[in-house]
């Protein structure tokens, strides 16, 4: 075969199959790692992301504290059902506009870079700023999917916490993709959750392994992390050290874990755009072997 003629799919479909799943989400991994060394600035979208969320949460706890719609047992105290549920949808209104607002900051920096592209982080937030309205739409639908389930499991016996469990899980997978379809298709939020849906159904296969990859190395990660910090707390006790050095390791141990957390986000949205970016316009993105990622999308039906 001529090396610079394009790969076919059924080349490439052969290709993994002789790699293996297995090693193909192994190169999958580091290829992705090898794009978030390139551009390392990409760090700065979950890392402000996870901070202002914590903060939201911080309020959030802080308003049922200071109102007493809830009971120390964390249930409504009197009638306050309807303030609970009211503020809570106004918490998952403002996490899904932070959450989504970085992660589609984070899809455009990435997708410049996969396409050979080279924009910065001040660059990425102004892509952002662009389609703040489209974010802020779609952070009311995601918020009012969210409240409806929260009410349904909240209001039900077990039977009803897992269909509302199994409709949470069905909206995530409809909505993988948002990020990039709300910042690359110039259309209406529903036909992006639309299109994020159909690019799920064509990638679901390379979407399910990469992610369980991912998920792998951050359990791993953080499994190693607790026992080195826990090993390291143990014989600090054990040599009489004081509360405030247990403290410290604590606190290193925190950073540890939220720094695997931030990596393991990158290395995902970094995949989901390459991915992405192929079932959009059929270019593998820069960095990637063409036979895995032509081989992870399904062709369409339609020619």
């Amino acid at each position: 075969m001529n090396p610079a003629a394009p790969m076919s799919k059924q080349e490439a479909v052969a290709e993994i199959k002789k790699i293996g799943k297995f090693k193909a989400s192994k190169l999958l991994f580091f290829q992705s790692l090898s794009i978030l060394k390139s551009d390392k600035e990409i760090v700065l979208f979950p890392i402000l992301s996870t901070l202002i969320s914590l903060a939201l949460f911080a309020v959030l706890m802080g308003i049922f504290s200071l109102t007493g719609i809830l009971n120390d047992d964390y249930g409504f105290a009197g009638g306050n059902q309807f303030q609970f549920y009211g503020i809570l949808f106004i918490f998952y209104v403002a996490s899904f506009f932070v959450f989504t607002y970085f992660r589609v900051g984070l899809t455009a920096v990435v997708y410049e870079r996969l396409n050979g592209g080279d924009i910065d982080f001040k660059e990425g937030m102004r892509r952002v700023a662009q389609i703040s309205g489209k974010i802020f739409t779609w952070s009311i639908i995601a918020g009012t999917v969210g409240i409806i389930l929260r009410i349904i499991s909240d209001k039900s016996e077990w039977l009803g916490k897992l269909v509302a469990g199994l409709l949470g899980v069905g909206w995530n997978i409809a909505t993988f993709f948002i990020a990039p379809t709300l910042l690359l298709d110039d259309v209406s939020v529903w036909q992006s959750i639309k299109n994020s849906g159909n690019v799920f159904r064509k990638t679901w296969g390379e979407t399910l392994i990469t992610t369980v990859s991912v998920g792998l190395f951050t359990f791993v990660a953080i499994v190693l992390s607790i026992a080195f910090y826990g090993a390291l707390g143990f014989m600090l006790s054990k040599a009489g050290v004081a509360f405030l050095g247990l403290m410290i390791v604590f606190g290193l141990f925190m950073v540890t874990v939220i720094s695997i957390a931030v990596l393991s986000s990158c290395l995902s949205e970094i995949f989901k755009v390459a991915l992405y970016s192929y079932a959009r316009s059929g270019t593998v993105a820069h960095g990637f072997s063409p036979e895995l990622i032509i081989g992870g999308v399904k062709e369409s039906k339609k020619q």
